[in-house]
């Protein structure tokens, strides 16, 4: 595993923060179950060299289905985007999901320990933007996370 990974890895178990480790030749990754008020999701810590190179990645953490749900979503995504300076949030072009995203300055010193901030701040930023996108993703002031319901038939 990489140096960056073992640290965080290290620090996590220090915090007593539940993780996951995952290792290629290419890569390793540290991550993280993720729960906030209407949603559960995955932050992933990912190291591919020995130095202090880590992306920090939310997978999936809003899901849509078709253009018009993208549109009201791509709104959501450019005010949280402007409301979190360093954070950010993206719409892969063929994954039908909205990403959050951050990386490392390359000389960070204290891997570990800059890993166990940014995972509470994730948290935060997520608690305080989820909301928005549902609202959003189901055009109303009210939402129901981030369920999908199908019509059930007898």
């Amino acid at each position: 595993m990489f140096r960056a990974s073992e640290e965080i890895a290290e620090v996590f178990e220090e915090h007593e923060i539940m993780f996951r480790t995952f290792e290629t030749e290419k890569s390793s990754r540290v991550g993280t179950d993720a729960q906030v008020t209407y949603t559960v999701f995955v932050i992933w810590f990912i190291s591919s060299d020995d130095d202090s190179d880590v992306s920090v990645r939310v997978p999936n953490f809003v899901r849509y289905q078709n253009d018009d749900e993208k549109k009201r979503l791509l709104r959501v995504v450019n005010e949280m985007n402007r409301k979190y300076r360093y954070v950010k949030f993206t719409m892969p072009a063929d994954d039908e999901c909205i990403n959050i995203e951050y990386d490392f300055l390359e000389s960070t010193h204290d891997v570990g320990r800059t890993a166990v901030e940014l995972f509470r701040r994730i948290m935060q930023i997520a608690d305080e933007s989820y909301p928005e996108f549902m609202k959003a993703l189901w055009g109303k002031d009210d939402f129901l996370g981030n369920a999908v319901f199908y019509e059930f038939k007898y």
